[in-house]
């Protein structure tokens, strides 16, 4: 009706659908960025669902780290070979990697804090999810998900994880580089002189270059499943809530337990306190 005013849409969303699957603002501590992007660059991004940033800083690590020979030279030194490190070292790249070694953890850092102000102000104006979406190529949807099978995927091999949790540009990058960092690091061939019974292997074959990426790519991914797959279970039951307390306007229903009982003054609006629902009683 003319004349009357209608209520404006949040200006900030919270959820997108899209062909890749979910991308929505999420909560981050930021020193757990900081550390994950000085563990790798580049994951501290993935974990803020910045992905071209991520893609390419992980990108450049990898070359670079390679050109300069960073990683054998970290396992000369931590083994005692000191003048073996300096040898391999190649200075030519060495300060433009840590140039932007240094600005990838700055730089997450930085955007942690802005995607934490957003998604605190998204929640306020309560944006309203979607819980799914009919594409051309794919079919997205909220649901529960279990962040200790997200977790366990990953470990078998990074990038299942992110699949599981219907992230498919990550899930494929991820599996890519873990077969590229197998392949280069031998340790396919010393894992399989394990499972054959030969304790002693062939650890000479090892490519230390190669070997100490693993050791990040495996963490980083694990820990960016189990995270993802619980917020999908947070944005789930928050979609849940808007949906009943739109349906039901005038009842209360305690639906979802609180975690240990207790609520998060900093997530109330992700609690089960929800408006709508049926027989719990009346406000």
């Amino acid at each position: 009706m003319s004349g009357v005013n209608q209520p404006s849409p949040p200006r900030r969303q919270m959820l997108l659908h899209s062909q890749d699957g979910l991308t929505y603002l999420r909560w981050q501590n930021p020193w757990i960025i900081v550390w994950w992007s000085a563990s790798f660059p580049g994951f501290g991004h993935f974990l803020l669902h910045q992905y071209i940033r991520g893609f390419l800083l992980s990108l450049w690590e990898v070359i670079i780290n390679r050109l300069t020979h960073i990683n054998e030279a970290i396992v000369y030194s931590f083994s005692g070979r000191v003048e073996m490190a300096k040898e391999v070292i190649e200075p030519l790249w060495l300060f433009a990697y840590m140039l932007v070694y240094m600005y990838a953890i700055w730089d997450s850092y930085i955007k942690s804090i802005e995607a934490n102000k957003l998604h605190h102000l998204a929640m306020m104006e309560n944006s309203r999810l979607v819980p799914y979406q009919i594409l051309s190529l794919n079919i997205t949807y909220l649901s529960i998900k279990r962040p200790w099978a997200a977790m366990l995927c990953s470990f078998m091999f990074p990038g299942l994880g992110q699949l599981y949790n219907n992230r498919i540009a990550l899930g494929f990058y991820g599996l890519f580089w873990w077969f590229v960092y197998m392949t280069f690091s031998r340790s396919h061939a010393v894992l399989l002189s394990l499972i054959q019974g030969n304790a002693q292997g062939n650890w000479n074959v090892l490519d230390p270059q190669w070997l100490l990426f693993m050791p990040s790519v495996i963490g980083g991914a694990m820990y960016d499943a189990f995270m993802t797959a619980r917020d999908n279970n947070g944005l789930f039951r928050l979609e849940q809530k808007q949906f009943l307390g739109e349906r039901y306007p005038h009842y209360k229903l305690y639906l979802f337990p609180m975690d240990g009982g207790r609520q998060d003054a900093n997530n109330q609006q992700l609690q089960t306190f929800i408006r709508g629902g049926t027989g719990a009683g009346r406000s």
